[in-house]
């Protein structure tokens, strides 16, 4: 009964992926997003190795297209009716909104990757990086998640979502244009801790600890979410 109820899951599972990787063909303001992400990496990509961080570079991603993508993936299917009938159909709100996170998820890995094949270097400095950056992305598929339920149409998405960009971008700002002793701060946000820990791996020194700020808010977010997302009693 149990195997049955697993194969079921992931049947429903693999068509919702289906579904969603189709459906990004006929997804304007989604393959734009992409196509603008995949642009800005290639130029930073090509320019001279520390004349912009691969942190600030990463901003781009995860703001333009992790966090946007995830929220309008999510709002779309309220602005097309496809939820209600998705949920007719036998599928959960958790199992759409799991679907959208991974292809979310699976774009950005994509993106990522061509970063690294464009930037060069060694195998585990790329592999470094991801594990160095993984906390940040999950954070910004939250948010993604989060902003595509509350809102109403991708123009909020944009709307709502631009505040988290540009906050983003303040904080890279400012680390770029300060010392590890300028601003200590800065140290409570995981901005601080990507960009540092990027440093260390470039140096080819321990780099682990700088994940347990961003770990931190991470976990704090997923946290929040579902505990938001049970209060809401969503089916």
């Amino acid at each position: 009964m149990m195997k049955n109820e697993k194969m079921g899951y992931l049947y429903r599972f693999r068509a919702l992926l289906y579904k969603d990787i189709c459906d990004l063909r006929w997804n304007g303001q989604v393959l734009f997003n992409l196509i603008t992400g995949a642009i800005l990496i290639s130029l930073f990509a090509l320019l001279p190795h520390g004349e912009i961080p691969i942190s600030f570079v990463f901003a781009f991603v995860f703001g333009m297209l992790t966090l946007l993508m995830q929220g309008n993936l999510v709002v779309e299917e309220k602005e097309q009716g496809t939820i209600r009938r998705l949920k007719q159909a036998g599928f959960s709100l958790k199992e759409i909104l799991f679907s959208k996170m991974m292809i979310t998820f699976m774009t950005t890995v994509l993106i990522l990757i061509l970063f690294f094949v464009l930037y060069g270097n060694h195998m585990l400095f790329h592999l470094q990086l991801f594990i160095l950056v993984l906390p940040i992305i999950m954070i910004m598929l939250v948010a993604g998640t989060f902003l595509g339920i509350k809102t109403k149409n991708t123009i909020e998405v944009s709307l709502y979502g631009s505040p988290i960009m540009i906050f983003y971008f303040f904080l890279e700002g400012l680390l770029m244009n300060s010392s590890r002793e300028g601003m200590p701060w800065l140290a409570i946000f995981p901005n601080y801790h990507i960009h540092y820990g990027i440093d260390q791996i470039y140096n080819k020194e321990p780099f682990l600890c700088y994940l347990t700020v961003p770990v931190i808010w991470m976990a704090v977010g997923i946290v929040v979410f579902i505990t938001w997302y049970k209060k809401q009693h969503f089916n």
